[in-house]
């Protein structure tokens, strides 16, 4: 089980014959990368397609960097911060919605960019305390994983 996982869901017209061809590079350029089975339900979208393979990341800048570059990319539908094979949870939050958290000490922080950060929590229940306490305007859309 590795510190961080993202699992990706593809756009089915954009997405490559094979999910090795977007993910080897990263699993190629970070030692703290490597493959994971993708254990994250099917999604029900059409057009969407889910592949067999996910990243394990046991480093938080890894994990930052290739989320950033992976969320650019035309063929990313969705990125899923965690999962089951995940051992720490973040949640993309809005800089200003920080101050809306009741016990910071309990979670680490990394900065993406100007405007967001990952609240990076170790457990599930840490996770949905600081998804209630930042509230939906401050969350950024998108991240959540499918079990």
């Amino acid at each position: 089980m590795a510190a961080f996982t993202l699992y990706v869901q593809l756009r089915e017209d954009e997405a490559p014959d094979d999910v090795e061809d977007l993910l080897g590079p990263f699993v190629a350029a970070y030692d703290s990368a490597e493959y994971e089975i993708s254990t994250v339900d099917d999604n029900d979208q059409e057009g969407v397609v889910v592949p067999d393979k996910a990243l394990a990341i046991d480093d938080v800048d890894a994990f930052a960097e290739i989320f950033q570059e992976l969320n650019e990319d035309p063929a990313v539908h969705d990125l899923s911060l965690w999962g089951p094979g995940s051992s720490r949870f973040p949640v993309r939050a809005y800089h200003h919605a920080l101050r809306s958290l009741s016990d910071p000490d309990r979670y680490q922080f990394h900065a993406l960019n100007n405007r967001e950060t990952l609240v990076i929590c170790d457990t599930p229940s840490d996770l949905q305390q600081a998804r209630e306490d930042i509230g939906s305007a401050g969350l950024v859309t998108g991240g959540s994983a499918k079990f």
